[in-house]
């Protein structure tokens, strides 16, 4: 099967694998020095429990979306997102998307990863954590 990817205003649904649920994903807005601590709390997470990017690249589409909701499902154990911030899976699936893509494009693990609107991370306008 081949991954289709359908977009809806701020919402993404992805479709990699017959049999398998669709992943839900949407932009993480960091919007609070609280945001933007658990979401370098949750980037450690994703170098720590994922193989080396130039691995990731590696992998066909429908493995590379199992790893973001398997990343994303270990997670939501290890934080609680939503109990404890008020993020929800998708924007999770949203985070690990963004730091897998821009880290496979790099080769390797980033210091730092750039946000734009266009993004899974963003800024809320005016707030920047920097």
């Amino acid at each position: 099967m081949a991954v289709v990817i359908t977009e809806d205003e701020h919402i993404t649904i992805i479709h990699y694998a017959e049999g398998k649920r669709p992943i839900k994903i949407e932009p993480f807005v960091v919007t609070s020095a609280e945001d933007a601590d658990i979401l370098q709390d949750i980037i450690r997470f994703i170098h720590v429990e994922a193989n080396s990017p130039h691995h990731i690249a590696k992998m066909e589409d429908a493995n590379f979306f199992a790893l973001v909701e398997l990343l994303a499902t270990k997670i939501c154990y290890a934080f609680s997102p939503k109990t404890e911030y008020g993020i929800n899976k998708s924007e999770i699936r949203g985070i690990v998307l963004f730091v897998l893509q821009a880290a496979t494009e790099a080769g390797e693990w980033l210091d730092s990863y750039h946000c734009t609107d266009r993004t899974f991370v963003q800024f809320l306008r005016g707030y920047r954590d920097e």
